[in-house]
């Protein structure tokens, strides 16, 4: 008779630690696929876009094709061809991907798979806001001021991919298949 309680109890101990571990799974397997629907693969779509349409702005406005001699003319002649152009590349292209990026941010934060806020993240909220005003300036006349104060991060678009990366990784285990190869964008 002990012995069929035991039995019975270790049944039902495997039967709870195997539910429980299931249902831990198929928790971090959502949390997962929430952070590259609703974060990770959004923001990456944004950034690398925001990134292909200022090389091609610069490629296709600049003296010599540097985002440098680029950035002069459009401080040294903010009534120039290549003033007017980045005014019109700001407000039509690069401004509403930016405001995408620095939305999916403040909604998503709590997608972020790290114990602190990556400064980049917070950076390109301030950027955005910032640019705000520059265009607003624009709008009523003041060509003379191009640049925010408050740079674009570099780097922010090379962390997205990143992560997106190590994320699809970890789906891709969860899920038991091979990891996918993700191209360096």
């Amino acid at each position: 008779m002990a012995s069929g309680w035991m039995i019975a109890a270790a049944g039902w101990m495997f039967a709870w630690f195997n539910s429980k571990t299931q249902e831990e799974r198929k928790a971090r397997i959502e949390r997962v696929n929430e952070q590259l629907r609703d974060f990770y693969g959004p923001l990456l779509a944004c950034v690398t876009a925001t990134k292909s349409a200022y090389d091609a702005m610069v490629k296709q406005h600049s003296p010599n094709g540097s985002a440098a001699a680029f950035q002069e003319r459009c401080i040294h002649d903010p009534t120039g061809p290549e003033a007017k152009a980045y005014r019109v590349w700001m407000d039509k292209v690069l401004q509403p991907l930016n405001e995408k990026a620095a939305s999916i941010i403040a909604e998503h934060i709590d997608l972020l798979d790290a114990q602190h806020v990556v400064p980049e993240l917070l950076q390109l909220v301030a950027h955005v806001s910032a640019m705000r005003v520059i265009l607003h300036r624009w709008q009523d006349g003041d060509l003379f001021n191009h640049w925010s104060v408050i740079s674009y991060p570099d780097k922010l678009r090379e962390y997205v991919l990143q992560e997106f990366a190590r994320i699809k990784n970890e789906q891709a285990r969860l899920l038991g298949f091979k990891p996918p190869t993700i191209a360096k964008l």
